[in-house]
């Protein structure tokens, strides 16, 4: 791979940055360390050259000791082991000039020099009696003290270096920690707004997602982890929109089934009133007149547009259409779903209807035939032989969640919304399931009987419409689902849904 190529992965992907994050720190603390290296081997070279001014000073006080003891006791080792020391000293000077030049004078240094060479020949003269003992003897030591003085003043001057030292690299290291630790701190957060503000952004889109404020992520960054993710998201969301449109059309065609009966039911009438006209019509041949026979042509034609209408009705609500909003009137949309699973109703079970005639909702007709399909249903399996079911509607100013409700969702309008009861008193819902009944395949039914979907596609299409579905129940009181819609004007109380439901 060329070079410039894998910088530039490396610049679009989390991995890069993290890595050049890493490269940066460890930069810095190289680069710390080899200033620390450097400065440890100044401060070495220091303490060395003090070792060598310690050892000039020591020397000294040496040369002084055997100096004193010689002139106590004229023994010929301590003028020797004095001679030797002398020498050392001179040694010393001569092979640590350069160092010792940095701590003192080189005048200074060439003082000593000289003091050392004065010494060695007034105690040379002093051992072989050139001269009186107390003539030579003030001489010697005045010469010594001169010595140490000066070797003194370089051992003493060589400390106060090491300490102006040490003191520096002290400055100097926390110096470097601080500048160290901003840098780190910068390249943390330029590596938290260029790795972790992706993620969070992310994390704000799929949250919006699941409140159904959007429907797909965008890139926040060109990384390639994160376009990897973003891909695979909406991938799957795309899957789960396709999965959960196709379960929506299994749950109609379940509620088609269920209405098949009700539709027989429906169509047996106007074809009993099309086959009786008939059947008159037939017997009267050539007795009745124009009158009778145009009267009963009207009937037959009626109750073939009657049939009509239940089949267009019918075909209407399975066909597989795109959401579209329009004016819808209640009353009828709910009396003709009634009477499409009226098949599954008992002789003695009552379905009433409390609804304005003139109260119209923005909404697609057949998505909402489906919920009351649904809920009816869903009302009907609980019901004994005496069950009631109050289908109710008004439009209401509303805040907050249906008092009572204990599961709402959704439920935080404001304002005039159409306010739609289904309410039964059938057995109830059980508190341990209640939070529970809007879940996708969530059934208390057998194996076979049912697929748990019928609440779920209720509230999906309820939410479609921008509204909110509640829910109060206690066992042996029934249940009441509330269903509000945004009340919007609708421009005309006569929509062609609602016509149709009508007629």
């Amino acid at each position: 791979m060329m070079p410039s190529l894998r910088g530039a992965l490396l610049r679009h992907s989390l991995r890069g940055k993290i890595t050049l994050g890493y490269y940066a720190v460890a930069a810095i603390i190289l680069v710390a360390s080899l200033f620390f290296v450097g400065e440890l081997r100044t401060l070495e070279a220091r303490v060395v050259l003090g070792q060598r001014a310690t050892d000039l000073f020591n020397t000294a006080l040496e040369i002084r000791r055997f100096e004193r003891n010689y002139f106590l006791h004229h023994q010929a080792a301590d003028l020797e082991e004095n001679g030797a020391y002398l020498k050392l000293a001179q040694a010393l000077l001569t092979a640590n000039r350069a160092d010792f030049t940095a701590i003192v004078p080189p005048a200074r240094l060439d003082q000593l020099g000289a003091l050392l060479d004065a010494y060695q020949g007034q105690m040379s003269a002093y051992a072989v009696a050139a001269q009186p003992a107390a003539v030579l003897e003030p001489r010697v030591r005045g010469l010594g003290q001169e010595v140490v003085a000066i070797a003194e003043d370089v051992a003493r001057s060589e400390r106060r270096q090491i300490q102006t030292t040490l003191a520096s690299f002290r400055t100097l290291l926390l110096g470097v920690i601080v500048a160290m630790a901003v840098l780190i701190v910068v390249i943390g957060r330029a590596l938290s707004l260029r790795v972790v503000q992706p993620l969070k952004e992310m994390e704000a889109s799929v949250a919006a997602i699941s409140a159904s404020r959007r429907e797909t992520l965008s890139a926040p960054s060109n990384d390639r982890e994160i376009l990897s993710i973003i891909a695979a998201f909406n991938h799957m969301l795309k899957e789960l929109d396709m999965r959960q449109k196709s379960l929506m059309r299994s749950e109609r065609l379940a509620s088609l089934g269920t209405m098949l009966s009700g539709v027989a039911h429906e169509l047996n009438n106007p074809l009993s009133n099309i086959s009786t006209s008939c059947q008159i019509l037939q017997e009267e041949v050539g007795e009745s007149d124009v009158a009778t026979q145009k009267m009963y042509l009207a009937q037959i034609d009626q109750q073939t547009e009657r049939a009509r209408n239940i089949v267009r009705s019918l075909l209407d609500f399975s066909r597989e259409r795109a959401f579209r909003k329009a004016p819808v009137l209640l009353k009828p949309l709910v009396a003709q779903t009634v009477g499409f699973v009226r098949g599954e109703v008992s002789a003695k079970s009552v379905v009433r209807l409390t609804i304005p005639d003139d109260l119209s909702v923005q909404a697609d007709a057949q998505r909402l035939q489906q919920v009351f399909v649904n809920l009816i249903r869903n009302a009907l399996e609980g019901l004994g032989p005496d069950g009631q079911i109050l289908i109710s509607a008004e439009v209401r100013r509303v805040s907050g969640p249906p008092p009572g409700t204990a599961l709402g969702v959704g439920c935080d309008m404001e304002g005039e919304a159409v306010e739609i009861t289904v309410a039964d008193n059938g057995p109830g819902i059980a508190p341990d399931i209640l939070s529970r009944i809007f879940d996708p395949f969530f059934t208390t039914k057998e194996v076979g009987h049912g697929m748990g979907l019928g609440l779920f596609v209720v509230y999906e299409i309820i939410d479609e419409h921008g509204g909110c579905i509640a829910v109060r129940s206690a066992p042996g009181e029934g249940a009441t689902f509330c269903i509000r819609l945004p009340h919007e004007e609708t421009g005309g109380p006569h929509a062609a849904a609602g016509e149709k439901g009508a007629q």
